[in-house]
Order: C-alpha cells, then structure tokens, then sequence
C-alpha cells in the first residue's frame, strides 16, 4: 500500500501546474519570423453609368452591325427601277406582248380605211390629220404597251396596262356588232365621225373589219394577261401601301365622273331656230321657236347591242379603276392608271376636234367634263409614279429588339 501510493504521488508531482491564463507562444529558434499582413482586399472598379459588360457591347455592336448592311440593302424610294425585283420574262408573256402590238397596228390602220357606209356615203374616221392624230392617241398606246413587254423592260407594266385595254376593248367590240345588227334596230340619225347621218342603211366596210379584228386581238391578250400575270415575277417594297386606300378612292370618282360624262352627250347639233310673227296685244311681234335636231346620243340612249356596249363600259371604268390600284407592284398600278387616262383622252380629243372641224355640230359640257376626267387619270398615274410614303415601312429583314423596362414606362 505504501508503495502504491508514492507512486501516485510521484505522477501528481510530474504533472504541471494548473494555468490560470493563456501564455505566449514561444517561437521557434530556427523559423524565421515574418510580419503577419492581411490579405488584400480586391478592389471595385468604378463604371461609368450606363456602360454595359463587354459581352453586351459586342452583342450590340454585332446587331448595329447588321442592322446597317439591311439598310444598306434597301431598295431607294425616288428611283422607280431602284426598288424593282425582276425575274425572268415567260416567253409566253413575250408573245402576249407582241399580240398587243398587233392589235394596236390594226386599229391604227382601221383610223385611215373606210369605215361605214352610210346611207351611200363613204365614213372614214380619219377624215383629216387632226381627227387621224387624235384617233392615233390609243392604238400607239397600246403598241408602246405590247413592246415593253416583249424587250422585258417592267413587263407587269405593259401587261397592266394590256388587261385594261383588253377589258375596254371587250365593249367596244360589242358596240362595233351593232353596226352588223338588223337596220330595224337603228333607224335613227347619229353623228359618225363628225357628221349627222341616217343609220338605217350601214354597211361595214374594210376599215370596220380591219377594226374589229384589232379589237378581237386584244379582248384574247386581256384574257391571256389574266392567265399569265401571277407567272411573271416582278415586285417591289411595297412603298404604294399606305396610299392605296386614296388613289382607289379617287379612281372611283374618277370613274364615275367618266360614265356621267360619256352617259351624258360629248357633241351636239345646235337647235333648230324659227322666228315667226305673231299677234301679241294687238301687235305682231317675233317669236323665237326652237326646235331641238336629233342626232346627239349618249352611251345609253342606243339599243340593242350599244347598249349592253355602254353598260358594260360603264362597269369596267368604275369597277376596274379601282381594280387596278391593288396591283402589284407600283409600277402595275402606273400601267393601268395610265391605259384608263389615253384611253378616256383619246375619245374626248376625238369629239372635240370632231366637233371644232365640223359646222353643223358643237362640243358640249360633256365633253370638255370627259377631258377633264382623263387630265384627272394622268394626275393619278404621276402620283402613283412619284409616290414617297410619309413614313418609311419596315423592311421584314431587319432584327426585333425586346422593349426594356423604361421604355415601358415611358409609354
């Protein structure tokens, strides 16, 4: 016992005392002492408000980029032919296009041929060089028409402007048969080419054959241009959009303005005037009797067959006048603004200079009303021609940016 406790008290006094307190840390003889530093804080660098991340920029950079090379690839406004896509001409357009130009060469021809017979009397349209110059007005137009279309120079544009000739020569055609019909169906005095004459003996001659082949021709090439039309590729950036709504509002005034005016009489034979005495209060006094001369009809007062002619006529100035504002491209609808314009010019210069070469007739409101009209139709294709938008349309090629926030708010 006594041994095991002096080894007991032997490990307590081994043991060190007991600290109070945390002592210092001696340090070592051979490690070398190095001041303690604290690590370095990274520092923020300051950005200038607004700056965006180097990625971003880029990014940025990258769409402003194509956003300019899309611009640079847009078609100019004020230049026609500068916003024009052309794609190849159909050779089965090319011959629409020489039809045309047949068809405009005889009914240039059919100016200077006889035309009628008339009660024995030999009627010539072309009576002179002013009535030959003025007859001469729409046949080139559809010649110049035929040829754009066969070199292939906007051929949307000469065939516009070969379908409303088609559509036209359609009635006329019509009111040509009726100079074939039964006399039973005339029988009345007109005015032909300047002069009042009793239709009820008409017998066609070469220039009416010539004529109505010229204007069979050309009813086939409308139909062939409405078969053919979507086959032709041509178009443009649609810069006309915005204002077709007002040139096919106009067209139709237009329109309407030309039927009143054909419905009404282009020329007129001056009335009869008698002056006879008569007793009034016991006094012979003149008295002025007029007496109106039968002669001047308008597009409707024919029967028959004219009149199918002028009510078909009719619908094709109205209806088709604002047709032809929804053609594309822009050039198209220059086409047939322009066929409407010589065709309605052409049949008032005719009645006009008609009448002033003539004594025994006289133009009438009518007719100075139906050049008016046909000034009004030019008026139309220059706008359709020169048209800038107001606002310029967005090109579909462009990039869509996401709106932010403060754009939003801002409205």
């Amino acid at each position: 016992m006594a041994s095991s406790a002096a080894g007991v008290a032997s490990v307590v006094a081994d043991m060190p005392p007991k600290k109070s307190g945390r002592a210092a840390r001696p340090a070592a003889a051979n490690r070398a002492t190095r001041p303690r530093r604290a690590p370095p804080k990274p520092t923020r660098t300051t950005k200038p408000r607004g700056s965006t991340p180097q990625k971003k920029q880029t990014k940025a950079a990258k769409q402003t980029k194509v956003t300019k090379n899309v611009a640079d690839r847009r078609p100019t406004r004020r230049e026609p032919a500068g916003e024009v896509v052309l794609g190849s001409v159909p050779n089965v357009s090319r011959l629409v296009g020489g039809l045309g130009v047949v068809a405009g060469l005889l009914l240039a021809v059919a100016v200077v041929l006889p035309y009628l017979a008339v009660a024995e009397e030999r009627v010539v349209l072309g009576g002179s060089l002013a009535s030959t110059l003025v007859s001469w007005i729409w046949p080139l137009f559809v010649v110049v028409a035929g040829l754009s279309v066969v070199l292939g120079r906007y051929p949307r544009l000469g065939l516009a402007a070969l379908g409303v000739a088609g559509t036209v020569s359609a009635a006329e055609l019509i009111g040509e048969l009726y100079w074939a019909s039964q006399p039973a169906a005339r029988g009345r005095f007109e005015i032909i080419a300047g002069r009042r004459l009793l239709t009820s003996e008409v017998e066609p001659l070469t220039g009416w054959y010539v004529g109505v082949a010229g204007l069979t021709v050309l009813v086939a090439v409308g139909i062939a241009v409405g078969w053919w039309w979507s086959r032709v590729v041509m178009d443009d950036s649609e810069s006309l959009d915005p204002g077709r709504p007002v040139l096919g509002g106009l067209a139709a005034i237009s329109g309407v303005a030309a039927v009143l005016a054909l419905g009404a009489t282009l020329v007129q034979i001056p009335d009869q005037v008698i002056i006879t005495q008569q007793p009034i209060a016991g006094q012979l006094r003149p008295v002025e009797t007029r007496i109106p001369v039968e002669g001047a009809l308008g597009l409707f007062d024919r029967p028959g067959l004219a009149l199918t002619s002028g009510l078909l006529l009719a619908g094709v100035l109205v209806l088709f006048s604002v047709f032809a504002t929804t053609l594309r491209p822009r050039l198209a609808v220059v086409g047939g603004l322009a066929a409407f314009a010589g065709y309605i010019v052409a049949l008032a210069a005719r009645a006009l200079v008609e009448a002033g070469q003539s004594q025994d007739i006289e133009p009438t409101i009518g007719g100075w009303g139906l050049l008016v009209v046909g000034l009004a139709y030019a008026g139309l294709t220059v706008a359709a021609l020169l048209w800038v938008p107001p606002v310029r349309p967005i090109t579909r090629g462009l990039p869509m940016q996401p709106a932010t926030r403060r754009a939003l708010k801002s409205g």
